[in-house]
């Protein structure tokens, strides 16, 4: 090691700067995701999933499960609506069953102002309640009036609607310990609408609000054993007690950051560019260590000779790799967290300056021992087949030319052909590539490697996916919806606020339409049992369910629907009746992601022409009630709907009609969605303002397209920011292993080359050697690299051709060769090869003959 200081130091350099650039990439994530884990822990509790609307039996079903650790439940008694702006706020009772002396709000990060409630006509607002029910500020004192509602499900599966007007006077509000936290999601792509959750006393000791066959529980929990795999308890508990999936109501933020930090943990969960690195670093170690002791082998076999065993010469390599693996992965490491600590600076996250905490660096021993783990296995790797090598030395190398071939074999027909069309010193050139054959393979897989990563990193392949996955989550530029605050049967948006929308600057499309909730009913018979167990369906002989329910200018389900229609139906079957019974399109499908993550039928035989009966509820002046109507199937949609139509998410049953048919099914008929299209998705200015005054005037979910954009951007930024330092870092790998491979090719063969230059070879032939040398390693790194490159692109678009049919997709893109990054990749190796070459042959082409013979002789 000490004999070959640049090539000791190439390597060190390389094994820390591997490990450093690991570790602090991991380790920034690490100790940004514990500071964001401890932001959203302060802002909305640590409680990991809360169960809602679920009975009293399973209820205790999951109370004691063993995988609980703790509990606590409310009482769910419905929902009061504003029927002034559409919004309406969660009811539940102050205590719960078998409460668990442990404070409700204190898991939720929130604290009680005022008192608790002492009966059914008190109650207590959260920040969130108050504004939907216009009595933000000071409410406390104040008495309220609203409707309170409560959808129920009997035995038999049928389900009812329980409706009073009620009237409380408030005692108390809810309100968070720290301000909320808000996530980079929901501050980009639109307005988040946010629970209201209200507490009154509840049905106890005859006290009761709503009827007793109504009342269902809410319970929040938290799960045994290691917390970062919380998350993965959260829909098995749900799948073990049929809870139903709309059942789930997770602390999704706090939740997400724990996920992310296990996975940062786990050795398996590599980055795809960090294994290349890896991969090169294997490479490097090999190549350096096979040329070192190459140099050594008539020392190595004179050991041999006077008794040196084979287990001591072995070790010689283990102590250097022993040194290599444990100096270069401890100074590794420390440089790795000083990285850390300036990259918390530098990459400040906002989120923590919204909540007032410092971002800390978290030095994570599970990072640390990953990282130094793979780079200890890499040394390792790297390290075996030397070891192997140099044991098998003979004592016969002490007294035998090592330089000299066993047998000199006459020249190839291919070697010929070169040296006749483009001369002897470039057939040189090549020949030199040839002299050591590992060491050229490893050296141009090394640069193969760095090719892949430009190539499949920066691919506009990668680009067309993520413009596919907008077009297939945001289809408008701007759409708004019913949110989780907004009451489905009062929410409308006003037709002057539609058209002002509609005459504003930048505005090419505004289309308003309305989405309803209504129910099927069906013999269980009739319904796949995947979609019962999903939705947790109760119920002997018949079920009922939730579904979309969507009303369509014809214009629109000419231009939305129509498409997506299966046996060429057409939209104005839509419009009209069939023997009495107005005419629908359905959607059959929903995607199980809880247990396939497919899309899976809903009715198992259902066809058009087929009558079906929906639960609507029909508005008779104030009055709200249920009723069923029969319905004709007049189309079913294809799959595709469910992506690239106009489907609502959660993907379930859909009905689907014209707006003309909403006045008999509903009792009305008003807008409470709504898409809006720009002329120009690059006018920002007409745009802006178009988005401001939605946000401002209509009360519901609002999504933008701009904003799903902007974070796909930022984690583009990210990907490149971390990809050009791993291919800087490679194509350095790459350079000094073809450097020193070169230079090692050169010092044997240098008797053969010193004797050419005195038979005449001027500085010009040498300078042609080199480059014809460079040019051929370029050639061959380019032709491996874009075939390995193009080999991984397509296997990329064959994976998501495959993944997305179970979106209903039958074919989600095209592969698209990448010429700018093929051709930025091939210009960055010839420079690469070319300069490593003519550094290594730096020495010969400067060195006077005389000397270069002397050197040989001594």
């Amino acid at each position: 090691m000490k004999k070959n200081k640049s090539r000791t130091l190439m390597m060190f350099i390389m094994v820390i700067a591997t490990v450093a650039f690991m570790i602090s990439m991991d380790m920034i994530e690490v100790s940004q995701t514990y500071n964001r884990m401890e932001a959203f822990k302060k802002s909305y509790g640590d409680y990991h999933c809360e169960y809602v609307d679920i009975s009293k039996e399973k209820l205790e079903k999951v109370e004691n499960d063993n995988r609980v650790g703790y509990k606590d439940n409310v009482q769910n008694l419905g929902f009061l609506i504003n029927k002034e702006n559409g919004t309406r706020v969660e009811l539940k009772s102050f205590n719960g069953e078998n409460d668990n002396p442990m404070n409700f709000f204190d898991r939720k990060a929130q604290v009680l102002e005022g008192r608790k409630p002492k009966n059914n006509g008190e109650i207590v607002l959260d920040e969130e309640s108050a504004k939907n029910l216009g009595v933000s500020g000071n409410p406390i004192g104040k008495t309220i009036s609203f409707e309170l509602r409560k959808e129920y499900t009997l035995p038999s599966g049928e389900k009812k609607l329980y409706s009073e007007n009620k009237s409380f006077k408030v005692v108390g509000t809810v309100k968070r310990t720290y301000k909320e936290a808000r996530t980079i999601s929901s501050s980009s792509t639109g307005a988040e609408q946010k629970r209201g959750i209200s507490y009154t006393y509840g049905d106890f000791e005859g006290k009761s609000i709503i009827p007793q066959e109504a009342l269902t529980y809410d319970i929040i929990l938290r799960f045994k054993g290691n917390e970062l795999v919380a998350s993965n308890k959260v829909d098995k508990l749900v799948n073990d007690y049929n809870l139903g999936r709309l059942t789930i109501n997770a602390n999704s933020n706090y939740l997400s950051e724990l996920f992310s930090i296990n996975d940062l943990k786990s050795v398996k969960e590599i980055n795809q560019n960090n294994i290349v690195l890896i991969i090169t670093v294997i490479l490097l170690v090999f190549n350096m260590m096979n040329i070192i002791w190459s140099e050594y082998l008539r020392e190595i076999s004179m050991l041999r000779l006077i008794g040196a065993r084979k287990r001591d010469i072995r070790f010689m390599v283990v102590y250097q790799s022993i040194l290599l693996a444990v100096f270069g992965t401890i100074i590794g490491i420390v440089l790795g967290i000083g990285i850390t600590k300036l990259g918390l600076i530098i990459f400040k996250d906002p989120l923590l300056n919204e909540i007032g905490i410092s971002p800390n660096l978290h030095i994570d021993k599970d990072v640390i021992m990953k990282t130094a783990n793979i780079s200890i296995f890499a040394i390792v790797l790297a390290t075996i087949i030397p070891v192997i090598r140099i044991g098998r030395v003979g004592c016969m190398e002490a007294i035998s030319n090592s330089t000299k071939h066993k047998k000199r074999e006459k020249q190839s027909k291919i070697g010929k052909f070169i040296q006749d069309k483009f001369g002897i010193f470039r057939y040189m050139g090549i020949r030199n590539l040839w002299t050591k054959k590992t060491r050229t393979l490893v050296s141009i897989l090394t640069i193969t490697l760095c090719g892949y990563l430009i190539m499949y990193t920066f691919s506009s392949i990668e680009e067309e996916v993520n413009d596919k996955i907008r077009t297939i989550y945001y289809k408008y530029d701007v759409e708004t919806s019913i949110g989780i605050a907004n009451d489905p049967e009062t929410y409308k948006i006003p037709d002057e606020k539609i058209e002002k929308i509609r005459k504003m600057d930048g505005v090419k499309v505004v289309n308003p339409s309305y989405n309803a909730t209504s129910t099927f009913v069906a013999d269980k018979k009739n319904v796949e049992k995947a979609f019962i167990d999903y939705y947790g369906l109760e119920g002997d002989k018949k079920v009922e369910c939730e579904n979309h329910l969507r009303f369509y200018s014809n214009q629109g389900l000419k231009k939305y629907v129509e498409p997506y229609m299966l046996d060429g139906k057409t939209a104005e079957e839509l419009e009209t009746k069939t023997d009495g019974y107005i005419n629908v399109a359905v959607y059959n499908s929903f995607y199980d992601m809880i247990k396939t993550s497919t899309q899976k039928k809903i009715f198992k035989d259902l066809k058009q022409g087929d009558i079906i009966d929906i639960g609507v509820k029909y508005h008779n002046g104030d009055k709200i009630e249920k009723k069923n109507v029969k319905v004709r199937v007049a189309a079913i949609l294809e799959p595709d709907w469910m992506s690239y139509g106009d489907a609502l998410m959660p993907y379930k049953f859909e009905v689907i009609t014209s707006e003309d048919n909403m006045k008999e099914l509903l009792g009305f008929k008003a807008y409470n969605n709504l898409t809006v299209d720009y002329e120009s998705f690059e006018n920002e200015k007409a745009n802006r303002k178009v988005e401001e005054y939605i946000t401002q005037n209509i009360p519901g979910s609002i999504a933008l397209k701009v904003g799903f954009a902007n974070i796909q951007n930022n984690s583009k930024k990210e990907v490149f920011r971390k990809s050009m330092i791993n291919i800087t870092l490679v194509l350095m790998i790459a350079a000094i292993s073809i450097f020193c491979t070169v230079k090692s090719n050169l010092m044997e063969r240098r008797k053969e080359i010193f004797t050419m230059r005195a038979l005449g070879m001027s500085a010009k032939d040498m300078n042609s050697m080199n480059m014809f040398e460079a040019i051929t390693y370029a050639v061959l790194s380019i032709v491996s690299g874009i075939a390995l490159a193009t080999y991984k692109l397509v296997k990329y678009v064959e994976w998501n051709n495959n993944a997305y049919t179970n979106f209903g997709i039958e074919h989600f893109m095209d592969f698209t060769f990448p010429y700018p990054q093929a051709i930025i990749f091939a210009v960055v190796t010839l420079a690469t090869c070319i300069i490593a070459v003519k550094l290594a042959n730096r020495d010969f082409k400067n060195k006077e003959i005389s000397d270069g013979m002397r050197d040989i002789d001594s």
